[in-house]
Protein backbone atom coordinates (compact mmCIF):
# COMPACT_ATOMS: atom_id res chain seq x y z
CA UNK A 1 0.00 0.00 0.00
CA UNK A 2 2.78 2.43 0.92
CA UNK A 3 4.81 1.88 -2.25
CA UNK A 4 1.74 2.19 -4.45
CA UNK A 5 0.85 5.53 -2.90
CA UNK A 6 4.47 6.67 -3.06
CA UNK A 7 4.54 5.90 -6.78
CA UNK A 8 1.43 7.96 -7.45
CA UNK A 9 2.93 10.83 -5.48
CA UNK A 10 5.73 10.65 -8.03
CA UNK A 11 3.41 10.45 -11.05
CA UNK A 12 1.30 13.32 -9.73
CA UNK A 13 4.34 15.60 -9.96
CA UNK A 14 3.71 16.20 -13.66
CA UNK A 15 0.26 17.54 -12.83
CA UNK A 16 0.95 19.08 -9.45
CA UNK A 17 3.89 21.16 -10.66
CA UNK A 18 1.61 22.89 -13.18
CA UNK A 19 -0.31 24.53 -10.35
CA UNK A 20 0.43 27.99 -8.91
CA UNK A 21 2.01 28.07 -5.48
CA UNK A 22 0.28 29.98 -2.75
CA UNK A 23 3.72 31.04 -1.56
CA UNK A 24 4.55 32.91 -4.73
CA UNK A 25 5.73 30.43 -7.39
CA UNK A 26 4.29 31.17 -10.80
CA UNK A 27 1.58 28.96 -12.28
CA UNK A 28 0.76 28.63 -15.98
CA UNK A 29 -1.95 31.30 -15.93
CA UNK A 30 0.62 33.76 -14.61
CA UNK A 31 3.62 32.69 -16.65
CA UNK A 32 2.03 32.56 -20.06
CA UNK A 33 -0.27 35.58 -19.74
CA UNK A 34 0.18 38.43 -22.23
CA UNK A 35 2.72 41.04 -21.11
CA UNK A 36 3.02 44.72 -21.83
CA UNK A 37 6.57 44.39 -23.15
CA UNK A 38 7.07 43.12 -26.68
CA UNK A 39 8.70 39.67 -26.89
CA UNK A 40 12.40 39.48 -27.57
CA UNK A 41 13.61 35.88 -27.72
CA UNK A 42 17.05 34.36 -27.31
CA UNK A 43 18.28 35.78 -30.64
CA UNK A 44 17.92 39.33 -29.28
CA UNK A 45 19.87 38.64 -26.11
CA UNK A 46 23.62 38.46 -25.56
CA UNK A 47 24.53 34.76 -25.56
CA UNK A 48 26.83 34.93 -22.54
CA UNK A 49 24.25 36.88 -20.54
CA UNK A 50 21.53 34.41 -21.49
CA UNK A 51 23.64 31.45 -20.39
CA UNK A 52 24.45 33.20 -17.11
CA UNK A 53 20.75 33.80 -16.43
CA UNK A 54 19.83 30.18 -17.09
CA UNK A 55 22.76 28.97 -15.00
CA UNK A 56 21.71 31.12 -12.05
CA UNK A 57 18.10 30.00 -12.39
CA UNK A 58 19.01 26.30 -12.47
CA UNK A 59 21.35 26.75 -9.50
CA UNK A 60 18.40 27.97 -7.45
CA UNK A 61 16.39 24.86 -8.29
CA UNK A 62 19.36 22.60 -7.60
CA UNK A 63 19.98 24.23 -4.23
CA UNK A 64 16.38 23.39 -3.29
CA UNK A 65 16.96 19.72 -4.23
CA UNK A 66 14.54 19.99 -7.14
CA UNK A 67 16.86 19.67 -10.10
CA UNK A 68 19.15 16.70 -10.59
CA UNK A 69 19.58 15.98 -14.26
CA UNK A 70 20.36 17.54 -17.64
CA UNK A 71 18.72 20.22 -19.73
CA UNK A 72 18.84 21.51 -23.30
CA UNK A 73 17.33 24.79 -24.46
CA UNK A 74 16.87 25.76 -28.11
CA UNK A 75 15.36 28.91 -29.58
CA UNK A 76 15.05 30.03 -33.17
CA UNK A 77 16.07 26.54 -34.23
CA UNK A 78 19.45 26.79 -32.47
CA UNK A 79 20.70 25.31 -29.21
CA UNK A 80 21.39 28.16 -26.78
CA UNK A 81 22.07 26.17 -23.62
CA UNK A 82 23.13 22.70 -22.48
CA UNK A 83 23.81 21.93 -18.87
CA UNK A 84 23.46 19.52 -15.98
CA UNK A 85 23.30 19.47 -12.20
CA UNK A 86 23.56 16.81 -9.53
CA UNK A 87 24.93 13.28 -9.59
CA UNK A 88 24.21 10.48 -12.05
CA UNK A 89 25.64 8.00 -9.54
CA UNK A 90 25.96 9.00 -5.90
CA UNK A 91 27.89 5.86 -4.89
CA UNK A 92 30.81 6.90 -7.08
CA UNK A 93 30.21 10.66 -7.15
CA UNK A 94 29.72 10.69 -10.94
CA UNK A 95 28.08 13.95 -12.02
CA UNK A 96 25.23 14.30 -14.48
CA UNK A 97 26.24 15.67 -17.89
CA UNK A 98 24.39 16.57 -21.09
CA UNK A 99 25.55 13.18 -22.44
CA UNK A 100 24.05 11.22 -19.53
CA UNK A 101 21.36 8.71 -20.48
CA UNK A 102 18.11 9.11 -18.51
CA UNK A 103 14.94 7.10 -18.37
CA UNK A 104 12.30 9.29 -20.00
CA UNK A 105 9.16 7.50 -18.72
CA UNK A 106 5.97 8.61 -20.53
CA UNK A 107 7.85 10.77 -23.05
CA UNK A 108 8.25 7.31 -24.63
CA UNK A 109 4.63 7.48 -25.78
CA UNK A 110 5.33 9.90 -28.63
CA UNK A 111 7.88 7.46 -30.09
CA UNK A 112 5.38 4.61 -29.85
CA UNK A 113 2.79 6.81 -31.57
CA UNK A 114 5.22 7.71 -34.36
CA UNK A 115 6.03 4.07 -35.09
CA UNK A 116 2.32 3.20 -35.15
CA UNK A 117 1.51 6.05 -37.54
CA UNK A 118 4.37 5.04 -39.83
CA UNK A 119 2.85 1.56 -40.09
CA UNK A 120 -0.52 3.16 -40.82
CA UNK A 121 1.13 5.19 -43.57
CA UNK A 122 2.74 2.03 -44.94
CA UNK A 123 -0.60 0.23 -45.05
CA UNK A 124 0.26 -2.34 -42.36
CA UNK A 125 -2.21 -0.86 -39.83
CA UNK A 126 -5.54 0.98 -40.08
CA UNK A 127 -6.09 3.82 -37.66
CA UNK A 128 -9.77 3.06 -37.13
CA UNK A 129 -9.52 -0.71 -37.25
CA UNK A 130 -10.51 -2.70 -34.12
CA UNK A 131 -7.52 -3.90 -32.14
CA UNK A 132 -8.85 -7.46 -32.19
CA UNK A 133 -7.74 -7.60 -35.83
CA UNK A 134 -4.12 -7.34 -34.69
CA UNK A 135 -4.40 -9.07 -31.30
CA UNK A 136 -6.56 -12.12 -32.05
CA UNK A 137 -6.35 -13.45 -28.48
CA UNK A 138 -7.60 -10.19 -26.95
CA UNK A 139 -11.07 -10.35 -25.28
CA UNK A 140 -13.56 -10.28 -28.16
CA UNK A 141 -15.98 -7.65 -26.85
CA UNK A 142 -13.35 -4.95 -26.25
CA UNK A 143 -11.26 -6.12 -29.19
CA UNK A 144 -14.16 -5.41 -31.55
CA UNK A 145 -14.98 -1.95 -30.12
CA UNK A 146 -11.61 -0.39 -29.33
CA UNK A 147 -9.58 0.99 -32.25
CA UNK A 148 -5.96 1.97 -32.76
CA UNK A 149 -7.07 5.61 -32.62
CA UNK A 150 -8.68 5.07 -29.21
CA UNK A 151 -5.42 3.67 -27.84
CA UNK A 152 -3.39 6.57 -29.25
CA UNK A 153 -5.54 9.32 -27.74
CA UNK A 154 -6.44 7.67 -24.41
CA UNK A 155 -10.15 7.23 -25.14
CA UNK A 156 -10.30 3.41 -25.23
CA UNK A 157 -12.09 2.77 -21.94
CA UNK A 158 -9.61 -0.01 -21.13
CA UNK A 159 -8.56 0.26 -17.45
CA UNK A 160 -4.98 1.39 -16.93
CA UNK A 161 -2.87 -1.27 -15.25
CA UNK A 162 -1.06 1.31 -13.12
CA UNK A 163 -4.39 2.06 -11.41
CA UNK A 164 -4.53 -1.45 -9.92
CA UNK A 165 -4.15 -1.61 -6.12
CA UNK A 166 -0.64 -2.66 -5.11
CA UNK A 167 0.52 -2.84 -8.74
CA UNK A 168 3.70 -0.85 -8.17
CA UNK A 169 4.38 -2.53 -4.86
CA UNK A 170 4.23 -6.09 -6.17
CA UNK A 171 3.40 -6.64 -9.82
CA UNK A 172 5.77 -4.04 -11.31
CA UNK A 173 8.70 -6.14 -10.10
CA UNK A 174 7.68 -9.17 -12.20
CA UNK A 175 9.05 -9.90 -15.66
CA UNK A 176 6.36 -11.27 -17.98
CA UNK A 177 6.30 -11.71 -21.72
CA UNK A 178 4.32 -9.10 -23.65
CA UNK A 179 1.50 -11.60 -24.30
CA UNK A 180 1.40 -12.66 -20.64
CA UNK A 181 1.30 -9.04 -19.50
CA UNK A 182 -1.53 -8.16 -21.91
CA UNK A 183 -3.58 -11.13 -20.73
CA UNK A 184 -2.96 -10.44 -17.03
CA UNK A 185 -3.06 -6.65 -16.80
CA UNK A 186 -4.53 -5.09 -19.96
CA UNK A 187 -7.64 -7.20 -20.59
CA UNK A 188 -10.13 -6.03 -17.95
CA UNK A 189 -13.70 -5.07 -18.95
CA UNK A 190 -14.14 -1.57 -20.38
CA UNK A 191 -14.77 1.32 -17.99
CA UNK A 192 -16.66 3.43 -20.56
CA UNK A 193 -17.73 3.40 -24.19
CA UNK A 194 -14.65 3.85 -26.40
CA UNK A 195 -14.31 7.35 -27.83
CA UNK A 196 -16.56 9.05 -25.28
CA UNK A 197 -14.06 10.04 -22.55
CA UNK A 198 -10.40 10.94 -22.15
CA UNK A 199 -8.63 8.99 -19.43
CA UNK A 200 -4.83 8.85 -19.46
CA UNK A 201 -4.02 5.20 -19.87
CA UNK A 202 -0.79 3.22 -19.77
CA UNK A 203 -2.56 0.01 -20.83
CA UNK A 204 -3.41 1.59 -24.17
CA UNK A 205 0.22 2.29 -25.03
CA UNK A 206 1.35 -1.12 -23.77
CA UNK A 207 -1.16 -2.61 -26.22
CA UNK A 208 0.19 -0.41 -29.01
CA UNK A 209 3.63 -1.89 -28.32
CA UNK A 210 2.16 -5.39 -28.52
CA UNK A 211 0.51 -4.52 -31.84
CA UNK A 212 3.76 -3.07 -33.20
CA UNK A 213 5.60 -6.28 -32.34
CA UNK A 214 2.97 -8.52 -33.91
CA UNK A 215 2.59 -6.51 -37.14
CA UNK A 216 6.29 -5.72 -37.62
CA UNK A 217 7.38 -9.23 -36.61
CA UNK A 218 10.18 -7.97 -34.36
CA UNK A 219 10.65 -6.67 -30.81
CA UNK A 220 9.43 -3.20 -29.91
CA UNK A 221 13.01 -2.01 -29.30
CA UNK A 222 14.02 -3.14 -32.79
CA UNK A 223 11.03 -1.33 -34.33
CA UNK A 224 12.10 1.96 -32.73
CA UNK A 225 15.73 1.43 -33.68
CA UNK A 226 14.90 0.70 -37.31
CA UNK A 227 12.24 3.35 -37.83
CA UNK A 228 13.38 6.24 -35.59
CA UNK A 229 16.72 5.98 -33.80
CA UNK A 230 18.93 4.84 -36.68
CA UNK A 231 17.47 7.22 -39.31
CA UNK A 232 17.86 10.19 -36.95
CA UNK A 233 21.27 9.21 -35.56
CA UNK A 234 19.85 8.87 -32.04
CA UNK A 235 22.72 6.60 -30.96
CA UNK A 236 22.20 7.31 -27.25
CA UNK A 237 18.55 6.23 -27.11
CA UNK A 238 16.94 2.85 -26.64
CA UNK A 239 14.51 0.75 -24.65
CA UNK A 240 15.80 0.32 -21.12
CA UNK A 241 16.49 -3.01 -19.43
CA UNK A 242 17.89 -2.97 -15.93
CA UNK A 243 19.77 -6.22 -16.62
CA UNK A 244 21.79 -4.70 -19.47
CA UNK A 245 24.97 -2.70 -19.05
CA UNK A 246 24.21 0.72 -20.58
CA UNK A 247 27.26 3.00 -20.30
CA UNK A 248 26.40 6.46 -19.03
CA UNK A 249 22.97 5.54 -17.66
CA UNK A 250 21.87 7.58 -14.63
CA UNK A 251 20.62 5.92 -11.48
CA UNK A 252 17.23 7.14 -10.25
CA UNK A 253 17.01 8.72 -6.80
CA UNK A 254 14.66 10.34 -4.36
CA UNK A 255 16.04 13.65 -3.05
CA UNK A 256 13.82 14.04 -0.04
CA UNK A 257 14.20 17.05 2.28
CA UNK A 258 17.98 16.89 2.29
CA UNK A 259 18.30 13.10 2.06
CA UNK A 260 19.01 10.99 -1.03
CA UNK A 261 18.06 7.35 -1.54
CA UNK A 262 17.91 5.03 -4.53
CA UNK A 263 14.45 5.03 -6.11
CA UNK A 264 12.13 2.04 -5.91
CA UNK A 265 13.16 -0.80 -8.21
CA UNK A 266 10.84 -1.91 -11.00
CA UNK A 267 11.26 -4.20 -13.97
CA UNK A 268 11.45 -2.11 -17.12
CA UNK A 269 9.36 -4.64 -19.04
CA UNK A 270 6.44 -3.21 -17.04
CA UNK A 271 6.27 0.27 -18.65
CA UNK A 272 7.28 -1.16 -22.08
CA UNK A 273 5.86 0.97 -24.91
CA UNK A 274 4.16 3.29 -22.39
CA UNK A 275 7.39 4.42 -20.72
CA UNK A 276 10.53 2.26 -20.99
CA UNK A 277 12.82 4.39 -23.16
CA UNK A 278 16.05 6.08 -22.17
CA UNK A 279 17.61 9.00 -24.04
CA UNK A 280 19.76 12.12 -23.74
CA UNK A 281 18.93 15.79 -24.14
CA UNK A 282 20.99 15.81 -27.34
CA UNK A 283 19.09 12.93 -28.89
CA UNK A 284 15.77 14.53 -28.00
CA UNK A 285 16.97 17.68 -29.76
CA UNK A 286 17.55 15.55 -32.87
CA UNK A 287 14.00 14.26 -32.41
CA UNK A 288 12.65 17.81 -32.22
CA UNK A 289 14.49 18.82 -35.39
CA UNK A 290 13.15 15.79 -37.27
CA UNK A 291 9.62 16.56 -36.16
CA UNK A 292 9.94 20.17 -37.32
CA UNK A 293 11.31 19.01 -40.68
CA UNK A 294 8.66 16.25 -40.93
CA UNK A 295 11.45 13.81 -41.72
CA UNK A 296 9.70 10.73 -40.35
CA UNK A 297 6.06 11.51 -41.09
CA UNK A 298 4.19 14.04 -43.20
CA UNK A 299 0.71 14.75 -44.46
CA UNK A 300 -2.60 13.95 -42.80
CA UNK A 301 -1.14 11.53 -40.25
CA UNK A 302 1.41 14.08 -39.05
CA UNK A 303 -1.40 16.61 -38.64
CA UNK A 304 -3.50 14.05 -36.76
CA UNK A 305 -0.62 13.35 -34.38
CA UNK A 306 -0.60 16.97 -33.23
CA UNK A 307 -4.33 17.71 -33.37
CA UNK A 308 -5.91 17.96 -29.92
CA UNK A 309 -8.77 15.64 -29.14
CA UNK A 310 -10.48 14.94 -25.83
CA UNK A 311 -8.29 16.16 -23.01
CA UNK A 312 -6.27 18.26 -25.49
CA UNK A 313 -4.32 15.10 -26.31
CA UNK A 314 -3.28 14.19 -29.84
CA UNK A 315 -1.29 11.00 -30.44
CA UNK A 316 1.54 10.94 -27.90
CA UNK A 317 1.42 14.72 -27.40
CA UNK A 318 -0.49 17.20 -25.29
CA UNK A 319 -1.45 20.15 -27.49
CA UNK A 320 -1.98 23.68 -26.15
CA UNK A 321 -1.26 27.28 -27.12
CA UNK A 322 0.83 30.18 -25.95
CA UNK A 323 -1.49 33.18 -25.77
CA UNK A 324 -0.79 36.21 -27.97
CA UNK A 325 2.01 38.50 -26.85
CA UNK A 326 1.13 42.20 -26.54
CA UNK A 327 3.18 45.31 -27.08
CA UNK A 328 2.10 48.96 -26.83
CA UNK A 329 -1.51 47.86 -26.62
CA UNK A 330 -1.37 45.98 -29.91
CA UNK A 331 -1.02 42.28 -30.58
CA UNK A 332 2.40 41.66 -32.09
CA UNK A 333 2.42 37.85 -32.20
CA UNK A 334 -0.44 35.37 -32.58
CA UNK A 335 -1.12 32.45 -30.31
CA UNK A 336 1.34 29.65 -31.00
CA UNK A 337 0.84 25.88 -30.81
CA UNK A 338 2.75 24.13 -28.01
CA UNK A 339 3.45 20.39 -28.10
CA UNK A 340 4.58 18.84 -24.85
CA UNK A 341 4.66 15.74 -22.69
CA UNK A 342 5.97 14.94 -19.23
CA UNK A 343 7.13 11.66 -17.76
CA UNK A 344 7.34 10.39 -14.21
CA UNK A 345 8.18 7.16 -12.42
CA UNK A 346 10.28 6.35 -9.36
CA UNK A 347 13.55 8.25 -9.75
CA UNK A 348 12.42 10.01 -12.93
CA UNK A 349 10.95 13.40 -13.83
CA UNK A 350 11.13 14.45 -17.49
CA UNK A 351 9.66 16.93 -19.94
CA UNK A 352 9.88 17.88 -23.59
CA UNK A 353 8.20 21.18 -24.48
CA UNK A 354 8.16 22.49 -28.06
CA UNK A 355 6.90 25.59 -29.86
CA UNK A 356 7.65 24.63 -33.48
CA UNK A 357 6.79 28.06 -34.94
CA UNK A 358 9.49 29.63 -32.75
CA UNK A 359 12.00 26.83 -33.14
CA UNK A 360 11.82 26.66 -29.35
CA UNK A 361 12.46 23.42 -27.50
CA UNK A 362 13.12 22.82 -23.82
CA UNK A 363 14.12 19.33 -22.66
CA UNK A 364 14.42 18.55 -18.94
CA UNK A 365 15.59 15.07 -17.92
CA UNK A 366 15.80 14.41 -14.20
CA UNK A 367 17.06 11.37 -12.28
CA UNK A 368 15.20 12.43 -9.15
CA UNK A 369 11.42 12.42 -8.83
CA UNK A 370 11.68 15.78 -7.05
CA UNK A 371 13.04 17.44 -10.21
CA UNK A 372 10.60 20.29 -10.87
CA UNK A 373 10.48 19.89 -14.64
CA UNK A 374 7.44 22.09 -15.30
CA UNK A 375 8.49 25.06 -13.11
CA UNK A 376 11.97 24.89 -14.63
CA UNK A 377 10.48 25.00 -18.12
CA UNK A 378 8.26 27.94 -17.28
CA UNK A 379 11.14 29.96 -15.85
CA UNK A 380 13.35 29.30 -18.87
CA UNK A 381 10.54 30.28 -21.21
CA UNK A 382 10.39 33.62 -19.37
CA UNK A 383 14.16 34.07 -19.67
CA UNK A 384 14.04 33.35 -23.40
CA UNK A 385 11.33 35.98 -23.76
CA UNK A 386 13.55 38.55 -22.02
CA UNK A 387 11.54 38.55 -18.81
CA UNK A 388 12.36 37.96 -15.17
CA UNK A 389 11.42 34.36 -14.24
CA UNK A 390 10.56 35.42 -10.71
CA UNK A 391 11.73 33.82 -7.48
CA UNK A 392 12.35 30.10 -7.38
CA UNK A 393 10.34 28.46 -4.64
CA UNK A 394 10.22 24.93 -3.34
CA UNK A 395 7.50 22.67 -4.66
CA UNK A 396 4.39 23.20 -2.58
CA UNK A 397 4.23 19.76 -0.98
CA UNK A 398 7.91 19.84 -0.08
CA UNK A 399 7.59 23.39 1.25
CA UNK A 400 4.73 22.39 3.56
CA UNK A 401 6.66 19.31 4.71
CA UNK A 402 9.73 21.40 5.54
CA UNK A 403 7.52 23.81 7.43
CA UNK A 404 6.07 20.99 9.51
CA UNK A 405 9.53 19.78 10.47
CA UNK A 406 11.11 23.19 11.12
CA UNK A 407 8.31 25.54 12.20
CA UNK A 408 5.68 23.18 13.54
CA UNK A 409 2.22 22.02 12.57
CA UNK A 410 0.38 25.24 13.39
CA UNK A 411 2.27 27.36 10.90
CA UNK A 412 2.11 24.59 8.29
CA UNK A 413 -1.66 24.31 8.69
CA UNK A 414 -2.02 28.05 8.12
CA UNK A 415 0.12 27.84 4.98
CA UNK A 416 -1.75 24.79 3.70
CA UNK A 417 -5.06 26.64 4.09
CA UNK A 418 -3.92 29.26 1.55
CA UNK A 419 -3.92 26.67 -1.25
CA UNK A 420 -7.10 26.10 -3.29
CA UNK A 421 -9.29 23.34 -1.91
CA UNK A 422 -9.00 21.17 -5.03
CA UNK A 423 -5.20 21.31 -4.76
CA UNK A 424 -5.27 20.35 -1.10
CA UNK A 425 -7.69 17.50 -1.66
CA UNK A 426 -6.42 16.12 -4.96
CA UNK A 427 -2.67 16.63 -4.58
CA UNK A 428 -1.43 17.85 -1.22
CA UNK A 429 -3.19 15.17 0.79
CA UNK A 430 -1.69 12.35 -1.22
CA UNK A 431 1.73 13.89 -1.77
CA UNK A 432 2.34 14.82 1.87
CA UNK A 433 1.50 11.25 2.82
CA UNK A 434 3.90 10.04 0.15
CA UNK A 435 6.68 12.20 1.57
CA UNK A 436 6.07 10.73 5.03
CA UNK A 437 6.37 7.25 3.54
CA UNK A 438 9.54 8.28 1.74
CA UNK A 439 11.03 9.44 5.03
CA UNK A 440 10.33 5.96 6.37
CA UNK A 441 12.20 4.46 3.43
CA UNK A 442 15.18 6.60 4.43
CA UNK A 443 14.73 5.50 8.08
CA UNK A 444 14.16 9.09 9.22
CA UNK A 445 11.68 7.91 11.80
CA UNK A 446 11.13 11.06 13.89
CA UNK A 447 10.51 13.19 10.81
CA UNK A 448 8.21 10.54 9.34
CA UNK A 449 6.15 10.42 12.53
CA UNK A 450 5.86 14.21 12.69
CA UNK A 451 4.76 14.57 9.09
CA UNK A 452 2.31 11.66 9.34
CA UNK A 453 0.74 13.24 12.43
CA UNK A 454 0.37 16.49 10.50
CA UNK A 455 -1.38 14.74 7.60
CA UNK A 456 -3.89 13.24 10.04
CA UNK A 457 -4.41 16.66 11.61
CA UNK A 458 -4.87 18.36 8.23
CA UNK A 459 -7.22 15.78 6.67
CA UNK A 460 -9.01 14.04 9.57
CA UNK A 461 -12.09 13.03 7.60
CA UNK A 462 -10.44 10.80 5.00
CA UNK A 463 -10.08 7.08 5.84
CA UNK A 464 -7.27 6.70 3.31
CA UNK A 465 -5.30 9.33 5.22
CA UNK A 466 -5.58 7.26 8.38
CA UNK A 467 -4.40 4.21 6.46
CA UNK A 468 -1.32 6.20 5.44
CA UNK A 469 -0.75 7.61 8.93
CA UNK A 470 -1.11 4.18 10.49
CA UNK A 471 1.24 2.66 7.94
CA UNK A 472 3.95 5.23 8.72
CA UNK A 473 3.50 4.78 12.47
CA UNK A 474 3.66 1.03 12.09
CA UNK A 475 6.89 1.16 10.09
CA UNK A 476 8.33 3.57 12.66
CA UNK A 477 7.64 1.04 15.43
CA UNK A 478 4.66 2.84 17.04
CA UNK A 479 2.30 -0.13 17.15
CA UNK A 480 -0.32 1.37 19.46
CA UNK A 481 -0.42 4.67 17.59
CA UNK A 482 -0.80 2.79 14.30
CA UNK A 483 -3.68 0.74 15.67
CA UNK A 484 -5.43 3.90 16.88
CA UNK A 485 -5.03 5.48 13.42
CA UNK A 486 -6.40 2.42 11.66
CA UNK A 487 -9.40 2.45 14.00
CA UNK A 488 -10.08 6.10 13.17
CA UNK A 489 -10.07 5.14 9.52
CA UNK A 490 -12.44 2.21 9.98
CA UNK A 491 -14.90 4.48 11.79
CA UNK A 492 -15.02 6.59 8.63
CA UNK A 493 -15.15 3.61 6.25
CA UNK A 494 -16.43 0.46 7.98
CA UNK A 495 -16.24 -1.49 4.70
CA UNK A 496 -12.52 -0.91 4.10
CA UNK A 497 -10.87 -4.31 3.70
CA UNK A 498 -7.42 -2.70 3.80
CA UNK A 499 -8.03 -1.10 7.17
CA UNK A 500 -9.70 -4.20 8.58
CA UNK A 501 -6.74 -6.35 7.54
CA UNK A 502 -4.29 -3.89 9.10
CA UNK A 503 -6.24 -3.85 12.37
CA UNK A 504 -6.40 -7.65 12.40
CA UNK A 505 -2.63 -7.84 12.08
CA UNK A 506 -2.02 -5.50 15.02
CA UNK A 507 -4.76 -6.36 17.49
CA UNK A 508 -3.76 -8.68 20.33
CA UNK A 509 -4.60 -12.27 19.54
Amino acid sequence: MQTERRFWACVALAIFSLLPSASGALGPSQVDAPRTAAPTGAADQDRAALVAKIDAYLDQHHNLDQFSGAILVADGGQVVYRGARGLANSDWGIPNAPETKFRIASVTKQFTAMAVLQLVRDGALELDAPIGRYLPNYPAEAGARVTIRHLLNHTSGIPSYTDRPDFMQKDAKERLSVDEFVETYCSDPLEFEPGTEFRYNNSGYFLLGAILERVAGKPYAAVLEERIFAPLGMADSGVDDQYRVIPGRATGYEDLLGGRSVAMWMDMSTPFAAGAMYSTVGDLWKWDQALRAKTLLDGELEVAMTTPGLGDYGFGWLVSELPPEAGDGETVAPARVVLHHAGGMPGVSTLIWRVPSLGRCIVVLGNSWETAAHPIRRGIHEILAGRDPGPVRARGDLEIARMVLTDGAERALAALATWPEHVRENYMKRDLGGIAEGLCEQERWDEARALAAFVGLAFPGDPEVWATVGGVQRRAGDREAALASYRKGIELDPESTTLRAAIGELEPK
